[in-house]
């Protein structure tokens, strides 16, 4: 998504700065964790719970958090290829295409997100430990997904406010000509 101009633009692309640079160490750390518990299990013949627990709470907490950088990407949010089948050579509606399944999208988050923020309220209420390391809260786990689909929501309502006037601009220019 191309950058927007002005302080909001520079404040979006710090997000999504911040949002890729976390990504990127997620990745890594995850991996890093899942290598030495490797190494620990199986040649080491040592287990060491926390490893596991750390990974699998880093990888949760990262892949939430790239489900808003996805979004901001627009990666893997639609089947292409449907797409391309159903609105080929004709952009009006593939800008109506797009613009509904944002919106759709929209929507959908809108239904989530109170029952994202009602689980987030429990969860700083009421906070549950871990299992395995007593002393470990993972609660954040549900205000991460509050926060990660209100990031989604962001993404989305700028992705929507640029499509709806790609849409408005092809309507107005109606049907291309194909020059043979």
């Amino acid at each position: 998504m191309e950058q927007q101009p002005g302080v909001g633009g520079r404040i979006l692309g710090a997000v999504k700065w911040a949002e890729t640079v976390i990504c990127g160490v997620g990745l890594i750390v995850t991996t890093l964790l899942i290598f030495a518990q490797v190494v620990n299990r199986y040649l080491l013949h040592l287990e060491i719970m926390i490893l596991n627990d750390l990974a699998l709470y880093t990888f949760v907490f990262f892949m939430l958090l790239a489900a808003a950088y996805t979004t901001w990407n627009e990666g893997h949010v639609a089947v292409d290829m449907f797409r391309e089948w159903l609105v080929k050579d004709r952009p009006v509606a593939a800008e109506i295409y797009r613009t509904l399944l944002v919106l759709l999208s929209i929507g959908i988050l809108g239904v989530l997100l109170p029952i994202a923020y009602a689980f987030m309220r429990r969860a700083m209420e009421y906070p549950e430990w871990g299992t395995l390391v007593r002393w470990f809260n993972t609660s954040w786990l549900q205000i991460l997904v509050f926060w990660s689909l209100l990031l989604v929501l962001l993404h989305l309502l700028i992705i929507a406010r640029r499509d709806i006037g790609r849409l408005v601009q092809a309507i107005r220019e109606g049907p291309r000509k194909e020059v043979s």
